[in-house]
């Protein structure tokens, strides 16, 4: 469960600093002297010709750690590869072991739980062209993103935000995909003159919500809606107080079945990253582990409840004999504002499914 208190410290602490710039203008001004002869007459220096103004040097900026044309190569790498072995059949070993070299993180976590069922439940994907997010200044493991638009083979399109990282020599691998919810477009992210994006750091303090909170904040609302926390800092939604409240329907229907429900959510340890957007904020892309519990209150009547559908590909049960826990891995996309804009965070994007199921 979301540790609230914690997260009410952190983030108050976070939003009582008061940053303080200050500027420092320093003036040179230069002046030649004239040397001038007797009678008055001004007189030619007889070194003026020989002296040229000199070109102060600009300051080259430092090449970015991943180039934009990297950035092409690694996606287009993952996205073809991806096209080929989701559409081979029929679906070999190697195949899969193929795609599965090609995530890490939450997206690694998703992709074994959907080779954890028939060939048929593998998608295949038709992928656009992307438009590429690559932070020009970075630290840690490497990573970039990109929106691009994704076919499935029913003919609908969806725009995915995805996430590439390479850590030390490894291939780039995709960490994350979030689907935009249907009807919102990309927000604008601030880009250099070359092309590059600003990363933000996860303790970064001009934005209303920190990158490193803004999971734990989203937990929170998840949980508790309007009664939480997080109430004003997260506009409510589907992916927010919709989760509360899909909660508080689900276990009062639980217990007319002789079942106990209760669903939590918390950050996970995956990475979390950010990039500036035009209006002062930021993207923020993270994740989510969501633990959902049902137990047997009553015997005999509840004892012939079957494992739900979208479980019984991660499990050999068919019946919950006393508890089934299943685990969800939920990849997210957020806009967060500008600190002191008095809006608050919209998520906006999101994949996920059950990725782990024990039955006790």
């Amino acid at each position: 469960m979301a540790r609230i208190g914690e997260y009410r410290e952190a983030y108050v602490r976070e939003n009582g600093r008061r940053g303080v710039l200050a500027l420092a203008l320093a003036l040179i001004i230069a002046t030649a002297a004239c040397s001038g002869s007797g009678d008055g007459r001004p007189e030619r220096s007889p070194s003026a010709d020989a002296v040229t103004p000199t070109a102060r040097p600009t300051a080259t900026p430092s090449p970015p750690p991943v180039t934009l044309a990297e950035a092409k190569r690694a996606l287009a790498g993952v996205v073809g590869a991806d096209g080929v072995l989701g559409a081979a059949t029929p679906h070999l070993d190697a195949d899969r072991r193929l795609m599965l070299e090609q995530t890490r993180d939450g997206q690694e976590a998703l992709t074994i739980a959907a080779f954890s069922g028939s060939a048929e439940d593998i998608p295949h994907y038709t992928w656009g062209t992307p438009r590429l997010l690559v932070p020009r200044n970075q630290q840690g493991p490497l990573w970039f993103a990109a929106f691009v638009d994704r076919e499935e083979s029913s003919g609908e399109v969806r725009t995915a935000v995805l996430t590439l990282m390479r850590q030390g020599g490894e291939d780039w691998r995709v960490s994350s995909t979030s689907l935009l919810d249907e009807g919102v477009r990309p927000p604008e992210i601030v880009t250099d003159t070359e092309g590059y994006a600003t990363a933000l750091g996860e303790e970064d303090a001009t934005v209303a919500i920190s990158p490193r909170l803004m999971a734990p904040l989203h937990a929170t609302s998840a949980e508790e809606g309007e009664r939480g926390f997080a109430t004003g800092l997260i506009e409510e939604g589907p992916h927010t107080t919709g989760l509360a409240d899909e909660i508080t329907r689900r276990r009062a229907e639980e217990k007319n079945n002789c079942l106990g429900y209760d669903s939590i959510f918390a950050a996970s340890d995956y990475p979390v990253h950010a990039l500036r957007t035009a209006d002062g904020g930021a993207l923020v892309l993270y994740s989510l582990i969501r633990t959902t519990t049902r137990s047997i209150k009553v015997t005999p009547c509840g004892s012939d409840t079957r494992i739900p559908p979208e479980a019984r590909k991660l499990t050999k049960e068919r019946f919950i004999l006393k508890e089934l826990r299943t685990v969800e891995t939920q990849l997210y996309v957020s806009t967060v504002p500008a600190k002191d804009s008095g809006h608050a965070a919209k998520v906006i994007g999101y994949l996920g499914g059950l990725t782990k199921v024990i039955v006790s």
